[in-house]
């Protein structure tokens, strides 16, 4: 039976391959996690707040927030279906299926993206990415928060 491997960049693990690999540098586990997690927020609120494509280290490829138009109606086997995110509070609430429109952002639902085909590695196209809640919830909170981030993040060709 395989047994399920679980990596993160904070591990234990992590920390001791680090310090055996550079004995020159003396940094507790607690301040080397604070590093780590202090460079990914500090990345996070960089992508946020400019909206530009930003390359991840090692060659894993670049991350931005996409935006994009969502078709209202899709046809799939010559049967029509909405294609709309379902309000599903005011759904209760009203006892039917009340779909989001997302006026207020003209349409646009918005989302992390990873560019597959700037990664340098092989088979990138096995992996995927998934932003953690938090991050994807941040999303929303900025848009909310002032208008202008609806305007600065950019409809990629995500086609490539």
């Amino acid at each position: 039976m395989r047994t399920k491997i679980e990596w993160r960049s904070v591990s234990k693990v992590n920390y001791i391959n680090f310090c055996s690999k550079n004995p020159d540098i003396k940094i507790s586990f607690e301040d080397w996690k604070k590093v780590i997690y202090g460079f990914n927020h500090g990345f996070r609120t960089h992508i946020l707040e400019t909206g530009e494509k930003a390359k991840l280290p090692f060659g894993l490829g670049e991350l931005s927030i996409s935006k994009k138009k969502r078709k209202r109606i899709i046809i799939i086997d010559g049967v029509e279906h909405i294609n709309l995110p379902v309000d599903w509070k005011k759904s209760k609430e009203k006892g039917k299926k009340i779909y989001n429109f997302n006026y207020h952002t003209e349409g646009f639902f918005f989302g992390w993206h990873w560019f597959k085909p700037t990664a340098r590695f092989k088979h990138s196209n096995l992996w995927y990415f998934k932003a953690c809640r938090v991050t994807s919830r941040l999303i929303t909170e900025y848009i909310n928060k002032d208008e202008k981030f609806q305007h600065i993040y950019q409809e990629w060709n995500l086609k490539i």
